[in-house]
């Protein structure tokens, strides 16, 4: 029989070199000899062919058993959990139809609040305009009066009482006219909107108050190409020619130079200037870019741009230096050649950051004239696109159109908005010539528009926020743009003399 079974069974017990003969139904499992006289003497003892049916027996009931239980642990308690968790969901989902509608109440609620709100502050801004315009027809109406008054005078030949009539008329109606029309303070209001739920925020219009005055206004004893002015105040100025050091007192009428820094034949003719931190002077010129020490006045050549047309220079807080480019008609929509070099104060081209045509993309149409980077580095929204962190704005202008386009470029460098100046004062006879451009503390960007006198205010979503109409503080002509350490907007202007008139102003609102 031990012979037969360990045929069947290679399953030896813990006895080695003892093959098992005997089913021990007491303990479930098969032992040999050594076994049994060990352990198994008074176990329910069986043939190893009779314990597995006994076995088997065993399970099958216990099988039957498991799955009565597990069938209605199944159709009970795992069908009721389901429909509990259904009737959970429903109710969470009709409680969150309930607070959806809630919600878009709530918001259309607000949305038509600040719609009500922006209707009145609308027609707050309106009867402001129409007071002003009634003052002024009521003053020109008064001086029609006096006119015709005049003229009757003169027809009857009274000299004396004309001459007295018409002194007054000069000195005091139309002077009250032209005052309240041009004056050295400009005031107005107008409309901004906040928005939010999209950017976290709540909506919010409001009237944002924008004030421009006119401290001083000096004129200029010669022409200059280009306008800074540093932390000290001293103003700097750039001629064909020369680089010019002056100041600006108060009571005087002129600019004053206080020192002039020839051109020797090597640099050629000054394009563009720029002040470091340091209130040193950067310039470029068709041979290169250029460092001027304040203190002793020499000069040095950080780079070489001869194969190269560079037109504008801008520092920025990192004290990178971008150098923007002209282009003629036939390589300015090459890829191969760059709008932007940017460069290291001390002259090391840094060629990731340097900008390229890339692709179908075509960045610019004729040249870079003007090149600015933001104050705040930190996300404007919370939405990254809208963030200023190492965008760069720059002017493209055309110099034969006379015509450019104020363009901003994302992180990828690719264009993120372009700005072809306002439809309602800049169209086909008079386009947008930007020619100069500066960023305020608060990001805004105002360009100069030549042709039409006015200061364009970009926000740096791209959209206008408002235009500031110059020749209501008499102005004319807007050429160069600058801001100093304290804030000040001082504007270089064409008209009004030979070599023009320099200003410098506060503003707010923008």
């Amino acid at each position: 029989m031990i012979k037969e079974n360990s045929r069947r069974s290679d399953v030896r017990t813990r006895h080695k070199d003892r093959l098992c003969s005997m089913y021990c139904s007491s303990c479930n499992q098969i032992v040999c000899p050594e076994c049994i006289e060990s352990d198994h003497q008074k176990h329910e003892l069986k043939t190893v062919e009779n314990g597995c049916p006994e076995w088997l027996e065993k399970l099958s009931k216990l099988h039957v058993e498991v799955s009565k239980e597990s069938s209605l642990y199944r159709i009970g308690k795992l069908e009721v959990l389901e429909k509990v968790a259904h009737l959970q969901y429903e109710e969470i989902l009709r409680r969150i139809e309930l607070d959806k509608k809630e919600a878009m109440e709530k918001i259309e609620q607000k949305y038509n609040d600040e719609k009500d709100k922006l209707g009145g502050q609308r027609q707050s801004i309106s009867s402001l305009l129409t007071s002003r315009k009634d003052k002024i027809d009521k003053l020109q109406e008064n001086v029609d009066q006096v006119m015709e008054h005049l003229i009757d005078i003169a027809e009857k030949k009274d000299t004396g009482k004309f001459v007295a009539k018409a002194k007054e008329f000069e000195s005091k109606h139309l002077k009250e006219v032209t005052d309240s029309i041009h004056s050295h303070h400009y005031h107005s209001k107008i409309l901004r909107y906040t928005p939010g739920i999209v950017f976290g925020m709540e909506p919010n219009t409001k009237i944002n108050e924008i004030i421009v005055t006119i401290l001083q206004a000096f004129n200029m004893d010669l022409s200059i190409k280009d306008l800074k002015i540093d932390k000290s105040k001293t103003i700097w100025t750039s001629s064909i020619d020369s680089i010019n050091q002056a100041d600006a007192k108060e009571g005087v009428e002129n600019v004053n130079i206080t020192k002039r820094t020839p051109i020797s034949a090597e640099i050629e003719e000054f394009i563009q200037i720029e002040i470091t931190n340091t209130d040193d002077l950067v310039f470029i010129t068709s041979k290169g870019v250029y460092i001027l020490n304040k203190k002793d006045e020499t000069n040095k050549k950080i780079v070489d741009l001869t194969e190269n047309k560079p037109r504008s220079i801008h520092i920025s807080k990192e004290n990178r230096l971008l150098i923007g480019m002209s282009f003629d008609d036939a390589i300015k929509t090459s890829t191969d050649k760059a709008i932007i070099e940017v460069f290291t104060l001390d002259g090391k081209m840094m060629s990731a950051k340097t900008i390229f045509n890339s692709g179908n993309k075509f960045l610019i149409n004729g040249s870079v004239t003007g090149c600015a980077t933001f104050n705040d580095e930190s996300e404007t929204f919370t939405r990254k696109e809208n963030s200023n962190k190492g965008t760069i704005c720059y002017i493209d202008y055309n110099d034969k159109s006379h015509c450019g386009r104020l363009i901003k470029l994302n992180l990828n460098r690719d264009i993120q908005w372009e700005y072809r100046g306002n439809r309602i004062i800049n169209h086909e006879k008079n386009s947008f010539n930007p020619c100069s451009m500066v960023v305020t503390g608060q990001d805004n960007i105002v360009v100069a528009d030549l042709n039409q006198s006015s200061l364009h205010i970009i926000q740096p979503n791209g959209l206008l926020l408002t235009l500031v109409d110059l020749t209501l503080v008499g102005l004319q002509g807007p050429e160069l743009l600058t801001i100093d350490g304290d804030g000040h907007l001082w504007i270089k202007t064409l008209i009004d003399t030979e070599n023009g008139k320099l200003s410098e102003l506060t503003f707010s609102g923008f």
